[in-house]
């Protein structure tokens, strides 16, 4: 069976579309290894989870998990490229490639040091890794797009360095691959249409029937729900601004005045607090009346524990805010993970959103972005009756037992793969 090698500079841990798509390969029979960044504390104890996995786990360090003299080294190399980018006239590969990651040549010499017959991208610094290591090994590429990366920038940042370095890349190194796959249909026909390539096949960013169960400590599953009322459930890596967290706080603060005889709501934050913002949110919180205890903080957990968790409250939010391109076209995969756990979601209605709820209209309800007023009443019809809401919570997890579950979608994946080694 075709050796696969799978490159992302980030922590898998950090990356749960990446491991999913190493064990859908494994299980097909395929030898997978996983050449991974290594730069931050939690990240690295977080990815231990892995060593008794069928697939191999080849770090790369840098950062605080490198050493001081190659933090020093690969630091002043970014940050030296960085300059000579804004003043050297034209696209120098070599400027581009250290001014846009700390750790590509890295990278780079460890995918070339790997025997594969193909060699899989996931975020843009690992493009040029996998195309070297392909050339070498006479192998295929593929890059999988999770974001569509030249739209994560807003309309006054499409000239800056970073941005045309961004673009730069996609147009060098994208249409180079055998395959390109995109978390949502959106990202797919952005990419196919600004880079005139074949339109990338949609995986979409969803997860496995068994985590649904048995994956977390019973003692610390039971702590999950605040215990009373209506728990409002939220997750991502950082709790921060823009992510329509004070569109649902004020929210709450309106319903609690609407109608006195609503549950006990409490906003439940999986994630780590963003620099300042917490004092900021919870100053928001008293502001609109609620109690300090009303916002809840959950801290990081493993990836494969997020549904379960998830199981454990009432509904589920994903509150994107189409601040950029990339925010109205991406699918967050925390919406997928409360459809399986069996929540209700009350979602903004962004482009890839209103693709789910096109499949999951029972399930999903949408409200318009920054609209504090519908976002309060979609969620009173749920926290006012139960009956509807266990109606909602059963829709959920048939269509993520029969539509949105990675069972179904690791298909594509494998079918892809098959006929890129073909």
């Amino acid at each position: 069976m075709a050796k696969i090698c799978l490159i992302t500079p980030g922590h898998p841990s950090k990356n749960p579309r990446l491991v999913k798509e190493a064990d859908a390969l494994t299980e097909a029979g395929y030898d997978v290894d996983v050449i991974a960044g290594n730069y931050h504390p939690w990240g690295h104890k977080a990815d231990r989870q892995y060593r008794g996995r069928s697939w191999t786990l080849q770090r790369v360090p840098y950062g605080a998990m490198a050493s001081p003299l190659r933090r020093t080294y690969s630091g002043g190399r970014k940050r030296a490229a960085e300059l000579l980018s804004r003043w050297l006239p034209g696209e120098i590969r070599a400027v581009n490639l250290r001014a846009q990651h700390w750790v590509i040549p890295e990278l780079t010499a460890r995918a070339v040091s790997v025997s594969a017959d193909l060699f899989i991208a996931h975020y843009l610094p690992a493009v040029p890794a996998a195309l070297r290591a392909a050339e070498r090994h006479g192998a295929k590429v593929g890059f999988d797009a999770e974001d569509f990366h030249r739209g994560q920038f807003h309309d006054g940042e499409w000239d800056t360095p970073k941005a045309r370095r961004t673009r730069w890349f996609e147009e060098t190194y994208l249409p180079q691959c055998d395959y390109v796959s995109a978390a949502s249909p959106g990202i797919a026909a952005a990419y196919a249409d600004e880079l005139g390539i074949e339109e990338p096949t949609t995986i979409l960013n969803v997860f496995p029937r068994s985590e649904r169960s048995e994956r977390t400590p019973p003692d610390e599953l039971r702590e999950e729900h605040p215990g009373c009322g209506i728990s409002l459930h939220w997750y991502s890596q950082t709790i921060g601004p823009d992510r329509g967290l004070e569109m649902v706080v004020r929210a709450m603060g309106q319903m609690q005045d609407r109608s006195e005889d609503i549950p006990r709501l409490t906003l439940s934050l999986r994630g780590g607090w963003a620099d300042g913002y917490e004092s900021t949110l919870r100053s928001l919180a008293h502001s609109v009346g609620l109690e300090d205890t009303q916002i809840r903080h959950l801290t990081r957990t493993p990836p494969d524990q997020l549904i379960e968790r998830a199981a454990q409250h009432d509904i589920g939010l994903a509150l994107e805010q189409a601040k950029s391109r990339n925010r109205d076209l991406c699918i967050t995969n925390k919406i997928f993970a409360y459809l399986l756990a069996g929540l209700p979601v009350v979602a903004t209605s962004t482009k890839g959103q209103r693709f789910v709820h096109q499949h999951a209209p029972d399930a999903v309800r949408l409200c318009s972005v920054e609209d504090v007023d519908e976002v309060a009443n979609q969620l009173l019809q749920w926290v006012r009756d139960t009956t509807d809401r266990k109606k909602a919570a059963a829709a959920a997890c048939r269509v993520a037992e029969n539509r949105f579950s990675w069972d179904v979608e690791k298909e594509t994946l494998l079918s892809t793969v098959r006929s890129t080694l073909e």
